[in-house]
């Protein structure tokens, strides 16, 4: 939903079909309005809330950054953005609920993932 031109809720990505998720994802990149980087942030993602690697961007993006935000679109952008400049000095921990879903969907994309985030020392929970 937009209000003054501003979009002002969160998972409108939702109602977009898989092939659109990459579209909206260069859109909260290029929207981008981060509040001043944030240290050590401990941040927690279902599983059962996106159903392909592309949402999972789009929800990680809005657990970070808010509403349309934006933590990568893919993993060497995630890389990227655990390196600095996308809203987020550090990251302390992530709790992935219901990770089981997503290791079944990303395939071995999960362990890449998982991977990139070990790259930058964030302790990961699975549940």
């Amino acid at each position: 939903m937009k209000i003054n031109n501003q979009i002002n809720a969160r998972d409108i990505w939702k109602s977009f079909q898989k092939n659109e998720l990459q579209g909206w994802l260069v859109f909260a990149l290029n929207n981008m309005n981060t509040e001043p980087s944030k240290e050590n942030l401990i941040i927690e993602i279902n599983g059962d809330h996106f159903n392909n690697i592309d949402e999972f961007f789009c929800t990680l993006g809005e657990e970070i950054n808010g509403v349309a935000g934006y933590f990568g679109r893919n993993i060497p952008a995630l890389y990227d953005c655990l390196r600095g400049d996308f809203g987020v000095i550090s990251i302390k921990e992530l709790t992935w609920k219901n990770h089981q879903k997503s290791k079944k969907l990303f395939k071995s994309k999960f362990n890449e993932v998982l991977q990139t985030f070990e790259d930058f020392d964030i302790k990961i929970n699975l549940q």
